[in-house]
Order: structure tokens, then sequence, then C-alpha cells
């Protein structure tokens, strides 16, 4: 006859619950003064008076009013709900980025058009610089004949009077033209000015730190007319490079880098595949010996064996193994 054991169920919590009560009871009954208050004590308040108060704790963060409110409004903004002033914060701050956006746009836009009317303006006053030049060239007034003097006076100072006008249009003109090819010079200047401003805006935008700290551009710019000069460039391009060409510079010498370092790599495998086909071949303990290698001690033993015993049949042997046939 087999006697199955009673296997114990965990208990529930409830369960835990009223046992751990039962047991306190069971305390109590047996030290009934442990409940009492201790000599000059006093019951606690159960109005919860002496609790710590709950308006001590911190309170959360103020959420700041926009900056951009008047007084008036940042007052309602107070009166507001916290979840009603966060949603209006955050809306606030979203529409200073558009507004910071939008203008930062617009100065783009009216820097761009002013550069691109400077080089408008600059190209007119070159042509027109061009064509008060040919004018003057063409201007070749002629001096009259001083002997027309003595014959006819009248006509002399009239052809006099003629050349020297036409002499003081011709230097107008000069000047014309001169002032002219100013102009456009300082426009071509502003020009130059606005596109160095807008390489360096992008260049710090890409390259940030390395581009923007004097010292770390320098170091790179150096490294990057070595580049340039393995390239072909000269260094009169080289002083001409935008953003776009420093950029693509950039990007090359990263690429030689990389192959550099990989040349470096292939250069140590070439030297250890040398090494190891130049390093003599050691059979393994046990291996049996190749043909070739069969064919090498033969040949050694009959050498041996032809010097030493200098006969004809070690010769033959010899030539047997070198595969001389006779």
């Amino acid at each position: 006859m087999t006697q199955t054991a009673d296997i114990e169920t965990p208990a529930s919590s409830d369960e835990r619950v009223e046992d751990f009560a039962q047991f306190l009871d069971t305390l109590e009954d047996e030290n009934p003064a442990a409940g009492a208050l201790p000599a000059g004590g006093e019951a606690p308040d159960p109005s919860g008076a002496d609790a710590p108060d709950a308006t001590d704790e911190p309170e959360d963060t103020a959420i700041v009013p926009p900056v951009s409110w008047g007084q008036d409004a940042t007052e309602l903004f107070e009166q507001l709900p916290p979840e009603l002033q966060e949603k209006i914060a955050v809306r606030e701050a979203q529409r200073e980025r558009a507004v910071q956006t939008a203008t930062t746009a617009a100065a783009d836009a009216r820097r761009n058009a002013a550069a691109e009317a400077n080089a408008a303006f600059a190209d007119q006053q070159r042509l027109y610089a061009q064509h008060l030049e040919a004018l003057a060239m063409q201007m070749a007034p002629q001096r009259p004949d001083p002997s027309l003097l003595g014959v006819d006076p009248e006509s002399f100072y009239r052809q006099q009077a003629a050349y020297e006008g036409q002499l003081g249009q011709r230097q107008m003109m000069a000047q014309a033209a001169a002032q002219a090819q100013a102009e456009a010079e300082q426009r071509e200047a502003i020009g130059r000015h606005h596109e160095l401003s807008q390489d360096h805006a992008a260049l710090a935008h890409v390259l940030g730190e390395q581009w923007t700290d004097a010292s770390q551009r320098q170091a790179m710019l150096t490294d990057l007319e070595s580049v340039g000069a393995e390239l072909g460039y000269s260094m009169a391009l080289m002083g001409q490079a935008n953003a776009t060409d420093i950029l693509a510079l950039k990007a090359a010498a990263a690429w030689k880098a990389k192959a550099d370092k990989y040349d470096a790599l292939q250069a140590g495998r070439s030297e250890a595949v040398k090494a190891a086909r130049a390093a003599p071949r050691v059979a393994k303990p046990g291996a049996s010996p190749g043909r070739a290698e069969r064919s090498a001690r033969g040949r050694d033993a009959a050498w041996a064996r032809a010097k030493s015993e200098r006969s004809g049949e070690a010769y033959a042997a010899l030539l047997d193994q070198m595969g001389i046939t006779l």
C-alpha cells in the first residue's frame, strides 16, 4: 500500500495578511504594556496636524511668459492654467523661430539681390568704358597748319577752335571711361566680398570649428595646398579656390589618406609574402617527402657517391639522376 504525502498549496495573499494580523494579536496578548504610551508621552493627533505639510514640497518650475509679450499680456498669461501656459509657450517659441528663419531668409535674399545688381552694374560700366575708349580712339583731331595763319587767319582760327573742341571731347571721354572702369572694379570688389562671406558661412556650417578656429583652418589649408599641388593646381589657382573647391580638395585629401593607408597595408603584405617565399621549406615530422624532394635527395646521394668512388658506375648513376642520357 502506497502512502501519498499531502502537498501544501501556497497560501493566498489574503490568508497571509490574516495570519500576520493574528500574529500581532498574539504579541499584544502576551505583552499588554507594549501598546501603552511611554510616560510623559502624548497620543498622536489623528487629525494629522503634525504630519508634514504637502505644500512644503517644491512646486513645478514656473513657465516663463514669451519675452515679446507686454506687461498686460504677461499678467493674463500668469492667470492661465499650467497646461494652457505650456501650449502657448511652445507655440510662441515656434512662431519666434519661424519669424527668425523668415527674417534671415529675407536678409539673404536682399544680399543676393544686391550682389546680382552690383554684378550687372559692373558689367554695364565696363561695357560703357570700352565704348567710350573706342570712340576716343576714333576721334583724332588734327592741329591746323601754322602757315595758314599768314594766308587765311580766319580759317586758321576756325580750325584751331575745332581742334581744341575735339581734343576736349576726347579728354572728357577718356575721363568718363576711366571713371566707369573704376566703378566697375569697385562693384566687382563688393561682389567678391559677398561671395567670400557666403563661402565662409558655408564652410563654417559644414566644417565647424575646423574652419572657425584660425589655427585649425591654417593647418587644414596647408594640407590642402599639398594635395592641390599633387593634382596639378598652381598656387594662383589655389588662391582663387571657393567653398566648393575647398570641400572638394578636402574630400580628395581624405581619399588620398585612405589610399596611402591601403598602399602601406599592401606593401606590408607583399613583404610578408616575399619573406614567406624566401624561407626554406621545412618538412613536417612523419610526413613522406614529395617527388621533388625525393629527386633532390637522389641527386645529392649520386653526387656524393660519384665524388667518393670515382667509378664509371657511379658517374652513370649520377647522369641518370640528372636526367642525362648518353
